[in-house]
Formats: C-alpha cells, structure tokens, sequence
C-alpha cells in the first residue's frame, strides 16, 4: 500500500471521531456497519493477503451505505456529537478505529492490500 492510501485511512479514521452523533437509530446502524469494518480489517491477523480478501469484500459490499450514513451524521452533528451517543459508543468506534488503523500500518507496503485499496477506492 502506498502514502496515498495511508493518507486516505487517516482522513477516514478523523471522519469517523468526528460523525460520532446522530439519532440513536442512526447511530447505532452505523456503530454496527462500522464493527463489522472492523472485524474486516482485523481478519487474517498478521497475513496482509488474507486482510486484502477481507477488506475488498467488505468495501465492495459497504462503502456506498458507509460513506452515505457517515455524512448523514457529520450533516446532522457535524463536529461536536452529543455526550450521551459518545458516552454509548465512543468506546466501541475507538477501538474500531484502532483496527482498522493497525491493520492500514501493518499492510501498508503490501501489494496485494495496495491493489485491493486501488481496486475498491470510490
């Protein structure tokens, strides 16, 4: 993966801390899309080939409904989301924030996760 697709990771990684808020409903569907991100990143734990699988799979099938659901909350909230929604899944979008960035540092020179990332890029 190159500096380019680092950089995009980042900007999403900061997005995504900032589209904390929403209605509840929103929220916790985007909570729940943003888990399985996730659990998508982290699959194939040391294995980039395996991760690149994963990862494609997920975007292919997500990232339209993802970015769609992000900027429906960064619209209704923009940077300052409500304390009772962080309070409720702050945690949770840390820690998914943590695997997805782990696994974007980890791959970063792989060219199998580099090809999926230019691949599946909107």
């Amino acid at each position: 993966m190159t500096f380019k697709h680092l950089g995009a990771a980042l900007t999403i990684a900061f997005t995504l801390g900032a589209c904390g808020g929403g209605s509840g409903g929103d929220l916790d569907a985007f909570v729940k899309l943003d888990t399985e991100k996730a659990a998508a990143f982290a699959a194939g734990g040391e294995d980039c080939v395996a991760k690149a699988k994963s990862v494609g799979d997920w975007r292919k099938a997500n990232t339209a409904n993802y970015k769609a659901m992000q900027k429906k909350l960064n619209d209704q909230f923009g940077k300052e989301p409500p304390k009772d929604m962080m309070e409720k899944h702050g945690a949770t979008m840390k820690a998914n924030k943590k695997a997805v960035m782990d696994a974007m540092f980890k791959c970063t020179n792989d060219p199998a996760f580099s090809k999926m990332m230019d691949e599946t890029k909107e």
